[in-house]
């Protein structure tokens, strides 16, 4: 009897897990790189973390154009042009010789490229390949992430400490082009139905997702209070991460850690997410995504408070770290499977990519004002009070996500005109 061959959806899910490492590592590893180019640049931390809000805002920006287009020309043409945008924008970033220069190379530039081979295409079209297996699939996708997060940081640590940043930005850009763009060509597929094929799990599911619309227009939704509940709670996602991103490996630095160690900690904060996201996916599958995505945030306050809080305790540093990665795991896939659970698998794109502009201004406001904050009071105490703040406020509302069928009166009017 001929064994029977994967499903195809595992390797379109495997190309773009690869992806995603590459894209959150490169974004999640901005922090080792801020003290070196801020004495190379000679400027503040402030004017470095206005061209970082830059990048984060114009990456959501281009997130609803990105989805457009994966819609109209396919995943596999954006992700390649994106692997090669990504490339040459790096390249760009290190021979930087100004914040101008910074400013369009990594700003704008890179910001494109990582829109293009980010979480919202890949999410967008790995959760067209399954229905019953949703919330796995798109579970290994942020689990990916955070490997990026968990190996990337300490690795461009090491690779600054040892060769200098303008050399870490080049073998960056070298990886980004030779081991993205292969996946991409070799790889992804747009559907199942392009392949002849029918989503992983429909036998078991028809009855759940026949009767939902499979495609629905990003106006429609936005009449919603569903899509303003997601977005509301992934802007403060963006907040958070960002700030954790940008600014962690300085406050650990500030607070007396090597920074060798400051970026093994955001290492092993990975490293814990991605034992936990893996089993995040099922437990929604099972469970449902509300409490699951609740959890996640009001965790993650918990953590940030403790990362700031913890002085001179290396051990328990780390232990908090890898606890804390349960919080950094789900909060982009849980909102993918619920886009796709509430408007169907055929709009995360254009949704995601909407949502993800929100998570995105929310990220540019957490880098920013973190930078400017320490200017002012000398510490990132403020910005990680008013992280955990929203973080629960999050939580709160991700508990009470609607199922679509309710609409927000100003905005149904707002579409109608």
């Amino acid at each position: 009897m001929p064994r029977r061959r994967p499903f195809y959806g595992w390797y379109v899910t495997a190309a773009f897990s690869v992806m995603v490492f590459a894209s959150a590592g490169i974004r999640h590893a901005v922090g080792p790189f801020l003290k070196p180019m801020v004495a190379d640049l000679h400027v503040d931390r402030a004017s470095f973390s206005l061209v970082i809000a830059l990048g984060l805002f114009l990456y959501g920006a281009f997130m609803p154009v990105i989805g457009h287009l994966v819609d109209r020309v396919g995943a596999r043409l954006v992700t390649a042009t994106g692997c090669v945008v990504l490339a040459g924008a790096l390249v760009l970033t290190a021979l930087s010789r100004t914040m101008w220069d910074l400013a369009l190379a990594y700003g704008v530039l890179a910001a494109v490229g990582l829109a293009a081979t980010g979480p919202v295409v890949a999410n967008a079209v790995v959760a067209r390949w399954f229905v019953a297996r949703r919330g796995t699939a798109v579970s290994i996708l942020s689990s990916a992430a955070m490997a990026g997060m968990s190996l990337m940081v300490p690795g461009v640590a090491w690779l600054i400490l040892t060769l200098g940043w303008r050399t870490a930005y080049l073998a960056i850009a070298g990886f980004a082009l030779a081991g993205l763009l292969p996946l991409c060509v070799l790889l992804v597929r747009e559907s199942p139905e392009s392949l002849g094929l029918q989503p992983d799990g429909i036998a078991g599911a028809t009855a759940a997702d026949a009767g939902r619309v499979q495609r629905t227009p990003v106006a429609a939704a936005a009449t919603t209070l569903a899509f303003w509940q997601l977005s509301g709670s992934f802007f403060t996602c963006g907040f958070s991460m960002s700030l954790l991103s940008s600014h962690g490996v300085p406050m650990l630095t500030d607070h007396g850690y090597t920074p060798l160690f400051a970026s093994w900690t955001f290492g092993v904060l990975g490293g814990g997410s991605i034992l936990f996201t893996l089993l995040l996916g099922p437990a929604s599958d099972r469970f449902g995504r509300r409490p699951v995505l609740a959890t996640i945030y009001a965790g993650r306050a918990a953590i940030f408070a403790a990362l700031f809080l913890i002085r001179d305790s290396p051990s328990i540093m780390l232990v908090t770290a890898f606890v804390g990665g349960l919080t950094l795991a789900g909060s982009m896939s849980m909102t993918s499977a619920l886009t796709a659970d509430i408007y169907g698998r055929f709009s995360v794109g254009t949704i995601l990519g909407a949502n993800f502009l929100t998570h995105q201004t929310g990220a540019a406001i957490g880098s920013w004002s973190a930078g400017a904050l320490f200017e002012a009071t000398g510490g990132y105490g403020v910005s990680y009070a008013i992280a955990c703040v929203v973080l629960l406020l999050a939580a709160i509302v991700s508990l009470r996500i609607d199922d679509g069928r309710r609409r927000v009166p100003w905005a149904a009017r707002i579409a109608r005109a």
